[in-house]
């Protein structure tokens, strides 16, 4: 399969762009909000972070990024949107250690009760509603996960993989094993609920 990376996708800029102060503001903002956040803009791109939304001291939050409202973004996690937009909907997780970056071609999407396990990565990949990423989990470039899914601990998606909905997969590369039920997507979505309430302790406990 040929590489999705463009190797010249990258400009260099010789003065800071119109937007890049406006950005700056955001970020700058965003730091008073979340003390201890790593919080960057890149160019005149800056994080849009939804209500109720919970980022750990030590995780890094750059660029295009939007957090939608009751995301929670655990310790040592790195969300960099930089060549590519990173969007994360409605009441995920991404737990401690995980890195979400992007491809050039391909922006990351997760959409709303995602659970991302402890170091998982999930580059340039649609990961749809419900699903349930396991520890140590890989989803590369131009993947497609289906809703109510999941992809087991430690497997790889390799790139451009499209993964019907409600299935289990296993492996490296990953194959689906089989189809899930939805009392299994149901349960995903209770673990996504199970994070907002944590983030909630935290934030007013």
């Amino acid at each position: 399969m040929a590489s999705r990376t463009v190797v010249d996708s990258v400009v260099c800029v010789e003065v800071p762009p119109a937007g890049a102060a406006a950005a700056e503001a955001r970020a700058s903002a965003l730091r008073a909000r979340f003390p201890g956040v790593i919080v960057e803009r890149y160019l005149d791109r800056a994080p849009e972070v939804g209500e109720r939304v919970r980022i750990t001291a030590g995780a890094a939050v750059i660029g295009d990024v939007l957090l939608a409202d009751d995301v929670s973004v655990w310790y040592g996690c790195v969300v960099r949107g930089d060549v590519n937009r990173v969007e994360i909907r409605e009441r995920s997780n991404v737990q401690d250690g995980t890195v979400i970056h992007l491809g050039d071609r391909d922006p990351t999407f997760v959409a709303e009760e995602v659970v991302i396990g402890h170091r998982a990565v999930v580059h340039g990949c649609r990961i749809g509603g419900g699903t349930l990423v396991g520890i140590q989990a890989t989803i590369l470039d131009g993947a497609v996960i289906g809703e109510g899914s999941i992809v087991g601990a430690g497997a790889l998606v390799t790139a451009g993989t499209v993964v019907p909905p409600h299935s289990l997969v296993l492996g490296a590369p990953g194959k689906v094993i089989r189809t899930l039920t939805a009392a299994d997507e149901a349960m995903h979505r209770g673990l996504a609920h199970k994070y907002v309430r944590l983030a909630h302790n935290y934030r007013v406990g």
